[in-house]
């Protein structure tokens, strides 16, 4: 099988494995960059005794790797091999050959460092007491006397493969198949070596938890804590391709204004649940990063333009989503009925509402029975009502229109989810909440109609982690009875990367320095729309000093003829509930215009 990230380079020794393992040498002399210890460590040096099973040697029709340069490095001016004749080492060409020599970036590279302190060893089960790292496998340990190892020694199935386990604490262990390379009954080790280090940097890179675990380590070094006896939700988003992995941008929280108390002027929040700041977040880091890239002499590793002018993401680059519990509405109704008692139930379920029309949307858990609903925000019944919609409609409008928003499409293409990681959900209830998301994040979206491309119905996996997040409802050693007021935002990079809000406004700040520009959330409308005037200035997109906030978000045409097809009459969304325009006529210093207003 094939891995889709791997890293080539060893942390202890600081030089790519494609420098330690091309070398036939090692069976002759040894490299002189390749060894941080005097003494080498061969097979058998801890006394461990390797399996002798009854299978007998299998000798694979197949005797070198079919799998080109990305598997098997073997190197035909190999002197061990100087016996044979070229043409019967020649390689099979193949569209997953790679060079390891260009992958020379450390491993789990999130910017924070996670696995900085951690040594990886790779022990024999019943052999090495302790184990040994990578380091020591990889350079001190001579891969010598190659003809003394067969594929009986290594327990290979009659297909020539070994099953390789990894575990790693707090991680779901995964089980790799591994093609044996022979020839003439002969093991080549150095490219079982390449293949069982290589699954390892998979397995630290790919899994739902180690996505989990990035935004968890990048919540743990910012400087917040909801008081005791209240909890938070996390949310974050992580761009990764096979040579690095960032956070980019993370938030908390669960509350969000009554309509009566939203701003006119843009410089407050709306809804400051976590998944909807970690997304606000993630689009202002993409407008700083085109404007990064822009700069003089600016480079992007995660950003191309394109020659229209326009941004994406790299090709390679792929969006993971992590929340630490179910998002609110469709997607979480009967993770949170399975937690009801009966008597709730059975008292919800005798409540009457008002007949639902076609594509209305239901307030909070109103007709909490029905699936597929659009819902506005909050759950609670007795809580004023607002004009947001549940997570999950949000969500599921991104996987049409895409992460970046209305403004930062008039210079990107669609953004759309590869993965949500999802914390918190009992293993007996998984398979339950994996369809409910299906459902509520894009199946109730199937019919939609009159897309144009680049936009498309997009329909991101749906993944579960166990890594406990400290802060939720469920991992407080004491009860956690109400849900913390405060939110938290980070933005990698940013001049200012994190904020502190409530009730939609930064923390601290007093009523009359709430118009302050240096005192408004990063993340609120009128701060986005003041950086987006700044960014459209220096990529060259024209836009009329004049606008408000609601006319530029009018220039997208694309975005919003997608827009159209989702929430129009007679569309999958037609009952989407919106603030409008009165909410949005303001312009770039935060004046509200009178005839919006």
């Amino acid at each position: 099988m094939a891995y889709s990230v791997y890293d080539g380079y060893n942390n202890q020794f600081g030089y790519p494995l494609q420098h330690s393992l091309s070398h036939g040498a090692p069976a002759y002399g040894v490299h002189p960059t390749e060894f941080g210890y005097q003494e080498p460590i061969y097979a058998g040096a801890y006394g461990e005794a390797y399996p002798q099973t009854p299978y007998p040697v299998y000798a694979p029709s197949r005797t070198v790797s079919q799998f080109g340069r990305a598997y098997d490095d073997l190197d035909v001016r190999d002197p061990y091999y100087a016996d044979r004749p070229f043409n019967q080492l020649r390689r099979r060409r193949s569209s997953m050959s790679r060079s390891l020599s260009r992958m020379g970036r450390p491993a789990f590279d999130g910017g924070y460092g996670r696995m900085s302190s951690s040594v990886i060893k790779f022990k024999r089960k019943g052999g090495f007491r302790s184990g040994i790292t990578l380091g020591e496998a990889m350079s001190d340990a001579q891969l010598t006397n190659n003809h003394d190892y067969s594929m009986y020694d290594l327990n290979a199935d009659a297909r020539g493969r070994i099953i390789l386990k990894v575990k790693w604490p707090g991680y779901k262990s995964m089980t790799y198949e591994l093609p044996v390379d022979t020839y003439d009954g002969r093991i080549e080790l150095q490219t079982v070596a390449r293949r069982i280090a290589r699954a390892c940097v998979h397995f630290l890179q790919d899994s739902p938890d180690a996505v989990a675990s990035l935004v968890l380590a990048a919540y743990s070094q910012l400087n917040f804590k909801p008081p005791d006896g209240q909890f938070t939700i996390l949310a974050g988003f992580v761009l990764r391709t096979s040579e690095k992995t960032q956070v980019v941008s993370l938030g908390t929280g669960s509350k969000c204004l009554p309509a009566a108390r939203l701003p006119k002027e843009g410089d407050a929040l709306h809804d400051s649940h976590a998944e909807v700041l970690a997304r606000r977040g993630f689009i202002r880091w993409l407008l700083e990063e085109i404007g990064r890239l822009c700069s003089l002499d600016g480079t992007s590793y995660w950003l191309s333009k394109h020659e229209d002018g326009t941004f994406s993401l790299r090709e390679e680059a792929e969006l993971d989503m992590y929340i630490s519990t179910v998002p609110c509405g469709d997607a979480s109704t009967r993770y949170l009925a399975s937690f009801q008692v009966a008597v709730m139930a059975a008292l919800k379920d005798s409540t009457e509402h008002p007949e639902r029309p076609l594509n209305a949307t239901s307030r909070g858990r109103d007709n909490y029975s029905l699936y597929g609903v659009m819902r506005t925000k909050p759950g609670r019944a007795d809580s004023p009502p607002t004009l947001s919609m549940s997570c999950s409609d949000k969500i599921a409008s991104w996987n049409v229109l895409g992460i970046q928003g209305a403004l930062a499409s008039r210079m990107l293409r669609p953004i759309y989810i590869s993965r949500i990681v999802i914390g918190e959900v009992p293993q007996d209830m998984r398979e339950t909440v994996a369809v409910d998301c299906a459902r509520a994040l894009y199946a109730r979206l199937s019919h939609i109609d009159g897309l144009v491309a680049p936009y498309k119905l997009n329909k991101p996996s749906v993944e579960f982690t166990s890594m406990p997040f400290v802060h939720s409802r469920y991992a407080s050693p004491t009860p956690t009875v109400s849900a913390c007021n405060d939110s938290l935002c980070f933005v990698a990079g940013s001049p200012r990367e994190s904020d502190i809000l409530i009730n939609g406004y930064r923390r601290g700040v007093s009523p009359k320095h709430r118009q302050n520009p240096k005192f408004r959330p990063v993340l609120s409308k009128l701060s986005m729309y003041g950086l987006y005037d700044k960014i459209t200035k220096q990529v060259g997109v024209s836009d009329s000093p004049h606008r408000t906030y609601y006319e530029s978000k009018l220039e997208a045409v694309g975005y919003q003829s997608a827009k159209a097809a989702l929430r129009g009459t007679g569309c999958p969304f037609e009952g989407w509930v919106v603030s409008g325009q009165a909410w949005e006529s303001f312009d770039v210093s935060g004046s509200a215009n009178s005839l919006g207003a």
